[in-house]
């Protein structure tokens, strides 16, 4: 078998990214680049240098039909209602001829991937916020407590605490924790006049990119490794929400990619 080094994993990436770019302008469906992939584009107009990761976002609705209508040769669509050994509360479009083993607590994906995420809606009554966040610490909690595994060299009352809340969530799967984050992130997108949104669902509270609803409504093109991929229009307010001056590169030692992975080709 072929190996994939990390630009090849890219192109595999940007190419899955053509499809769903192609996907979503058929069926009237607005996608943007995330995270760490809508800051490369902004600063670097593809990647960032030390990144091999590539993170796209809808609109809960047009992520369902996404998530529901999406098809090709090659790739398919994961997410937790559709595979009960799929861990995380949100989909991957994967490219099925590769393979790839990730260093994490749990295998994740087994093939090169594209993360894709809903934005949802944030309740804008503060006690209900509350309840709400509530609930999702409550979830995190528990997803982030079956993905950490013992480790000898860990603080022997840490290891004792994470045995014991392991026994208790023994009888709930990851994929059930999956599913009630997903659906816990989902409940207000029937929301016609919210004031808040954002991505919800992963383990980590992102509440810095709880933004206006408005960020979210109006879209535009940016170069993304030779390729124009489709961005939120306002993406100086996301970007500087979520990293401050996103212009200035990090120290050097902040340079590093967050994953560590080998993959390669089935044939």
């Amino acid at each position: 078998m072929k190996n994939i080094d990390v630009l090849e994993l890219r192109q595999i990436q940007v190419d899955m990214l053509k499809e769903i770019d192609k996907y979503c302008k058929m069926h009237k469906l607005k996608y943007s680049l995330a995270f760490g992939s809508l800051l490369g584009a902004v600063r670097h107009k593809g990647y960032i240098p030390w990144d091999d990761d590539l993170d796209i976002m809808l609109l809960r609705k047009d992520y369902d039909q996404f998530v529901k209508g999406f098809r090709h040769k090659y790739y398919s669509v994961i997410e937790p209602y559709g595979n009960q050994e799929y861990f995380l509360p949100f989909a991957k479009v994967n490219d099925t001829r590769t393979v790839i083993r990730e260093e994490s607590n749990v295998k994740n994906s087994y093939v090169v991937y594209v993360d894709v995420f809903p934005v949802d809606n944030a309740p804008d009554d503060f006690s209900e916020f509350k309840t709400f966040m509530a609930k999702k610490n409550r979830l995190n909690k528990q997803h982030i407590l079956k993905i950490v595994k013992f480790k000898w060299n860990r603080n022997p009352l840490k290891n004792i605490v994470l045995i014991l809340a392991q026994i208790v969530l023994a009888f709930k799967s990851l994929n059930t924790i999956s599913k009630e984050m997903e659906n816990l992130s989902a409940k207000y997108s029937s929301l016609a006049n919210c004031k808040l949104r954002g991505i919800i669902v992963p383990n980590d509270n992102r509440l810095k990119e709880l933004l206006p609803a408005t960020i979210f409504e109006s879209y535009t093109e940016l170069p993304f490794e030779g390729f124009n991929a489709m961005v939120i229009e306002k993406y100086d307010e996301y970007l500087t929400a979520s990293y401050g001056n996103y212009m200035q590169l990090p120290p050097k030692n902040k340079q590093v990619s967050h994953h560590r992975f080998t993959a390669w080709w089935k044939e």
